[in-house]
């Protein structure tokens, strides 16, 4: 699952609907511009997370791009993504960064994300 900048933009492109985005996670250290550029130009709006959240949101800031909430755990990610999205955008996790900031692994990150949308519809 996109734990690196260039499958994050491979996520984001691979949509031809108006998306909210949930990115972020542990930083390595890495070039965001090219995920951040695309965020910005494929995104109705972002939801952040983890480490990397304050500077995809400064970079996101730099480009114009406005549209940002910020998210302490996954289920309020997806809450916050819910509010965000109109009808027939698609809100997916396209996180871009390591998942070992804040969960166990890459997988633990897909399981919550999976189990926050399930709980948002009530099941």
């Amino acid at each position: 699952m996109c734990t690196n900048n260039d499958a994050g933009i491979s996520s984001l492109r691979a949509f031809d609907v108006p998306l909210v985005v949930i990115a972020g996670g542990k930083e390595k250290g890495t070039d965001l511009s090219g995920f951040v550029a695309e965020i910005s130009q494929r995104a109705r709006a972002a939801v952040l997370i983890g480490e990397a959240r304050e500077r995809l949101k400064a970079e996101l800031d730099s480009l114009g791009f406005s549209r940002v909430v910020l998210a302490g755990n996954m289920s309020d990610a997806v809450k916050l993504a819910s509010q965000q999205a109109n009808a027939g955008d698609a809100v997916i996790l396209a996180p871009g960064c390591a998942s070992f900031d804040m969960f166990r692994d890459f997988e633990d990150r897909g399981e919550q994300f999976k189990q926050a949308v399930h709980n948002l519809g009530g099941g």
